[in-house]
């Protein structure tokens, strides 16, 4: 019976066996970008836009679930029909894979602080340039430009630390920093993770930080020219659609 699920799985578009192969679509679980249901399903703000890009397009994938470093590892060697939902788009990584047109814009970066700290200003750039100010950053973790610019030149005491991002907010809920840089897609999961999070945590918006990253499927080079034209057609659809 397994191997005649398996059969009708590798059934192309007209019935034709293996008429196209399968190409692997790898994540790494991150609420709220793609997180892994009961029934094996990849939902999430990336996954969803992905998957639904890749059958529009009448595109097999079969979805894996591998740490983003292992998924850049294997693109670049392009040993496999290989994407990776979710990555941003570098020179560096256009260069060694081929990447979509955008399947997500972030929000713009917001800071999880101390529940008391009210500072006057508005700005994460008058924040970074006052030496007083104590800030968590997590390494690894991309802000988007606007705050890599503002960051590069900060004043301020500025933490960049190796762990998860609930640590980091942990030590802002008891008072070893002002607040921790945090996407604004998580920062409420991010408060809620912490014990007596509500009560202890807030999150604050930054009038000079206005604009997210892209975010993309991300294929090695072995996947075809013709894969990602008709995976950017379905992604301009659902963009003008709506869906």
């Amino acid at each position: 019976m397994k191997d005649l699920v398996l059969c009708g799985l590798l059934l192309g578009v007209g019935g034709n066996a293996f008429a196209e192969e399968v190409i692997l679509l790898s994540y790494y679980e991150r609420a709220p970008y793609a997180v892994r249901l009961a029934n094996g399903n990849v939902t999430g703000l990336t996954a969803d836009p992905a998957a639904a890009a890749f059958q529009r397009a009448g595109i097999r994938f079969q979805w894996q679930a591998i740490p983003a470093k292992r998924q850049l590892v294997q693109i670049e060697r392009a040993n496999t029909l290989e994407c990776g939902v979710g990555w941003y788009k570098t020179a560096s990584r256009a260069s060694a894979g081929k990447f979509t047109d955008a399947i997500y814009r972030d929000k713009p970066t917001v800071a999880v602080a101390r529940i008391h700290f009210n500072p006057p200003e508005k700005s994460l750039a008058a924040l970074a340039a006052n030496p007083s100010v104590r800030i968590l950053m997590k390494n690894g973790l991309t802000y988007g430009h606007d705050v890599a610019g503002i960051m590069s030149t900060a004043k301020a005491k500025v933490q960049v630390i190796t762990g998860d991002q609930s640590a980091l907010a942990r030590m802002v809920a008891a008072d070893r920093a002002d607040f921790v840089l945090s996407p604004n897609e998580e920062a409420t999961l991010l408060i809620a993770n912490v014990e007596m999070g509500a009560s202890r945590l807030k999150i604050l918006t930054f009038d000079d930080v206005v604009a997210g990253d892209t975010r993309h499927i991300w294929c090695s080079k072995k996947v075809s020219d013709d894969t990602i034209a008709r995976l950017n057609g379905a992604i301009a659809q659902s963009t003008r659609s709506g869906k």
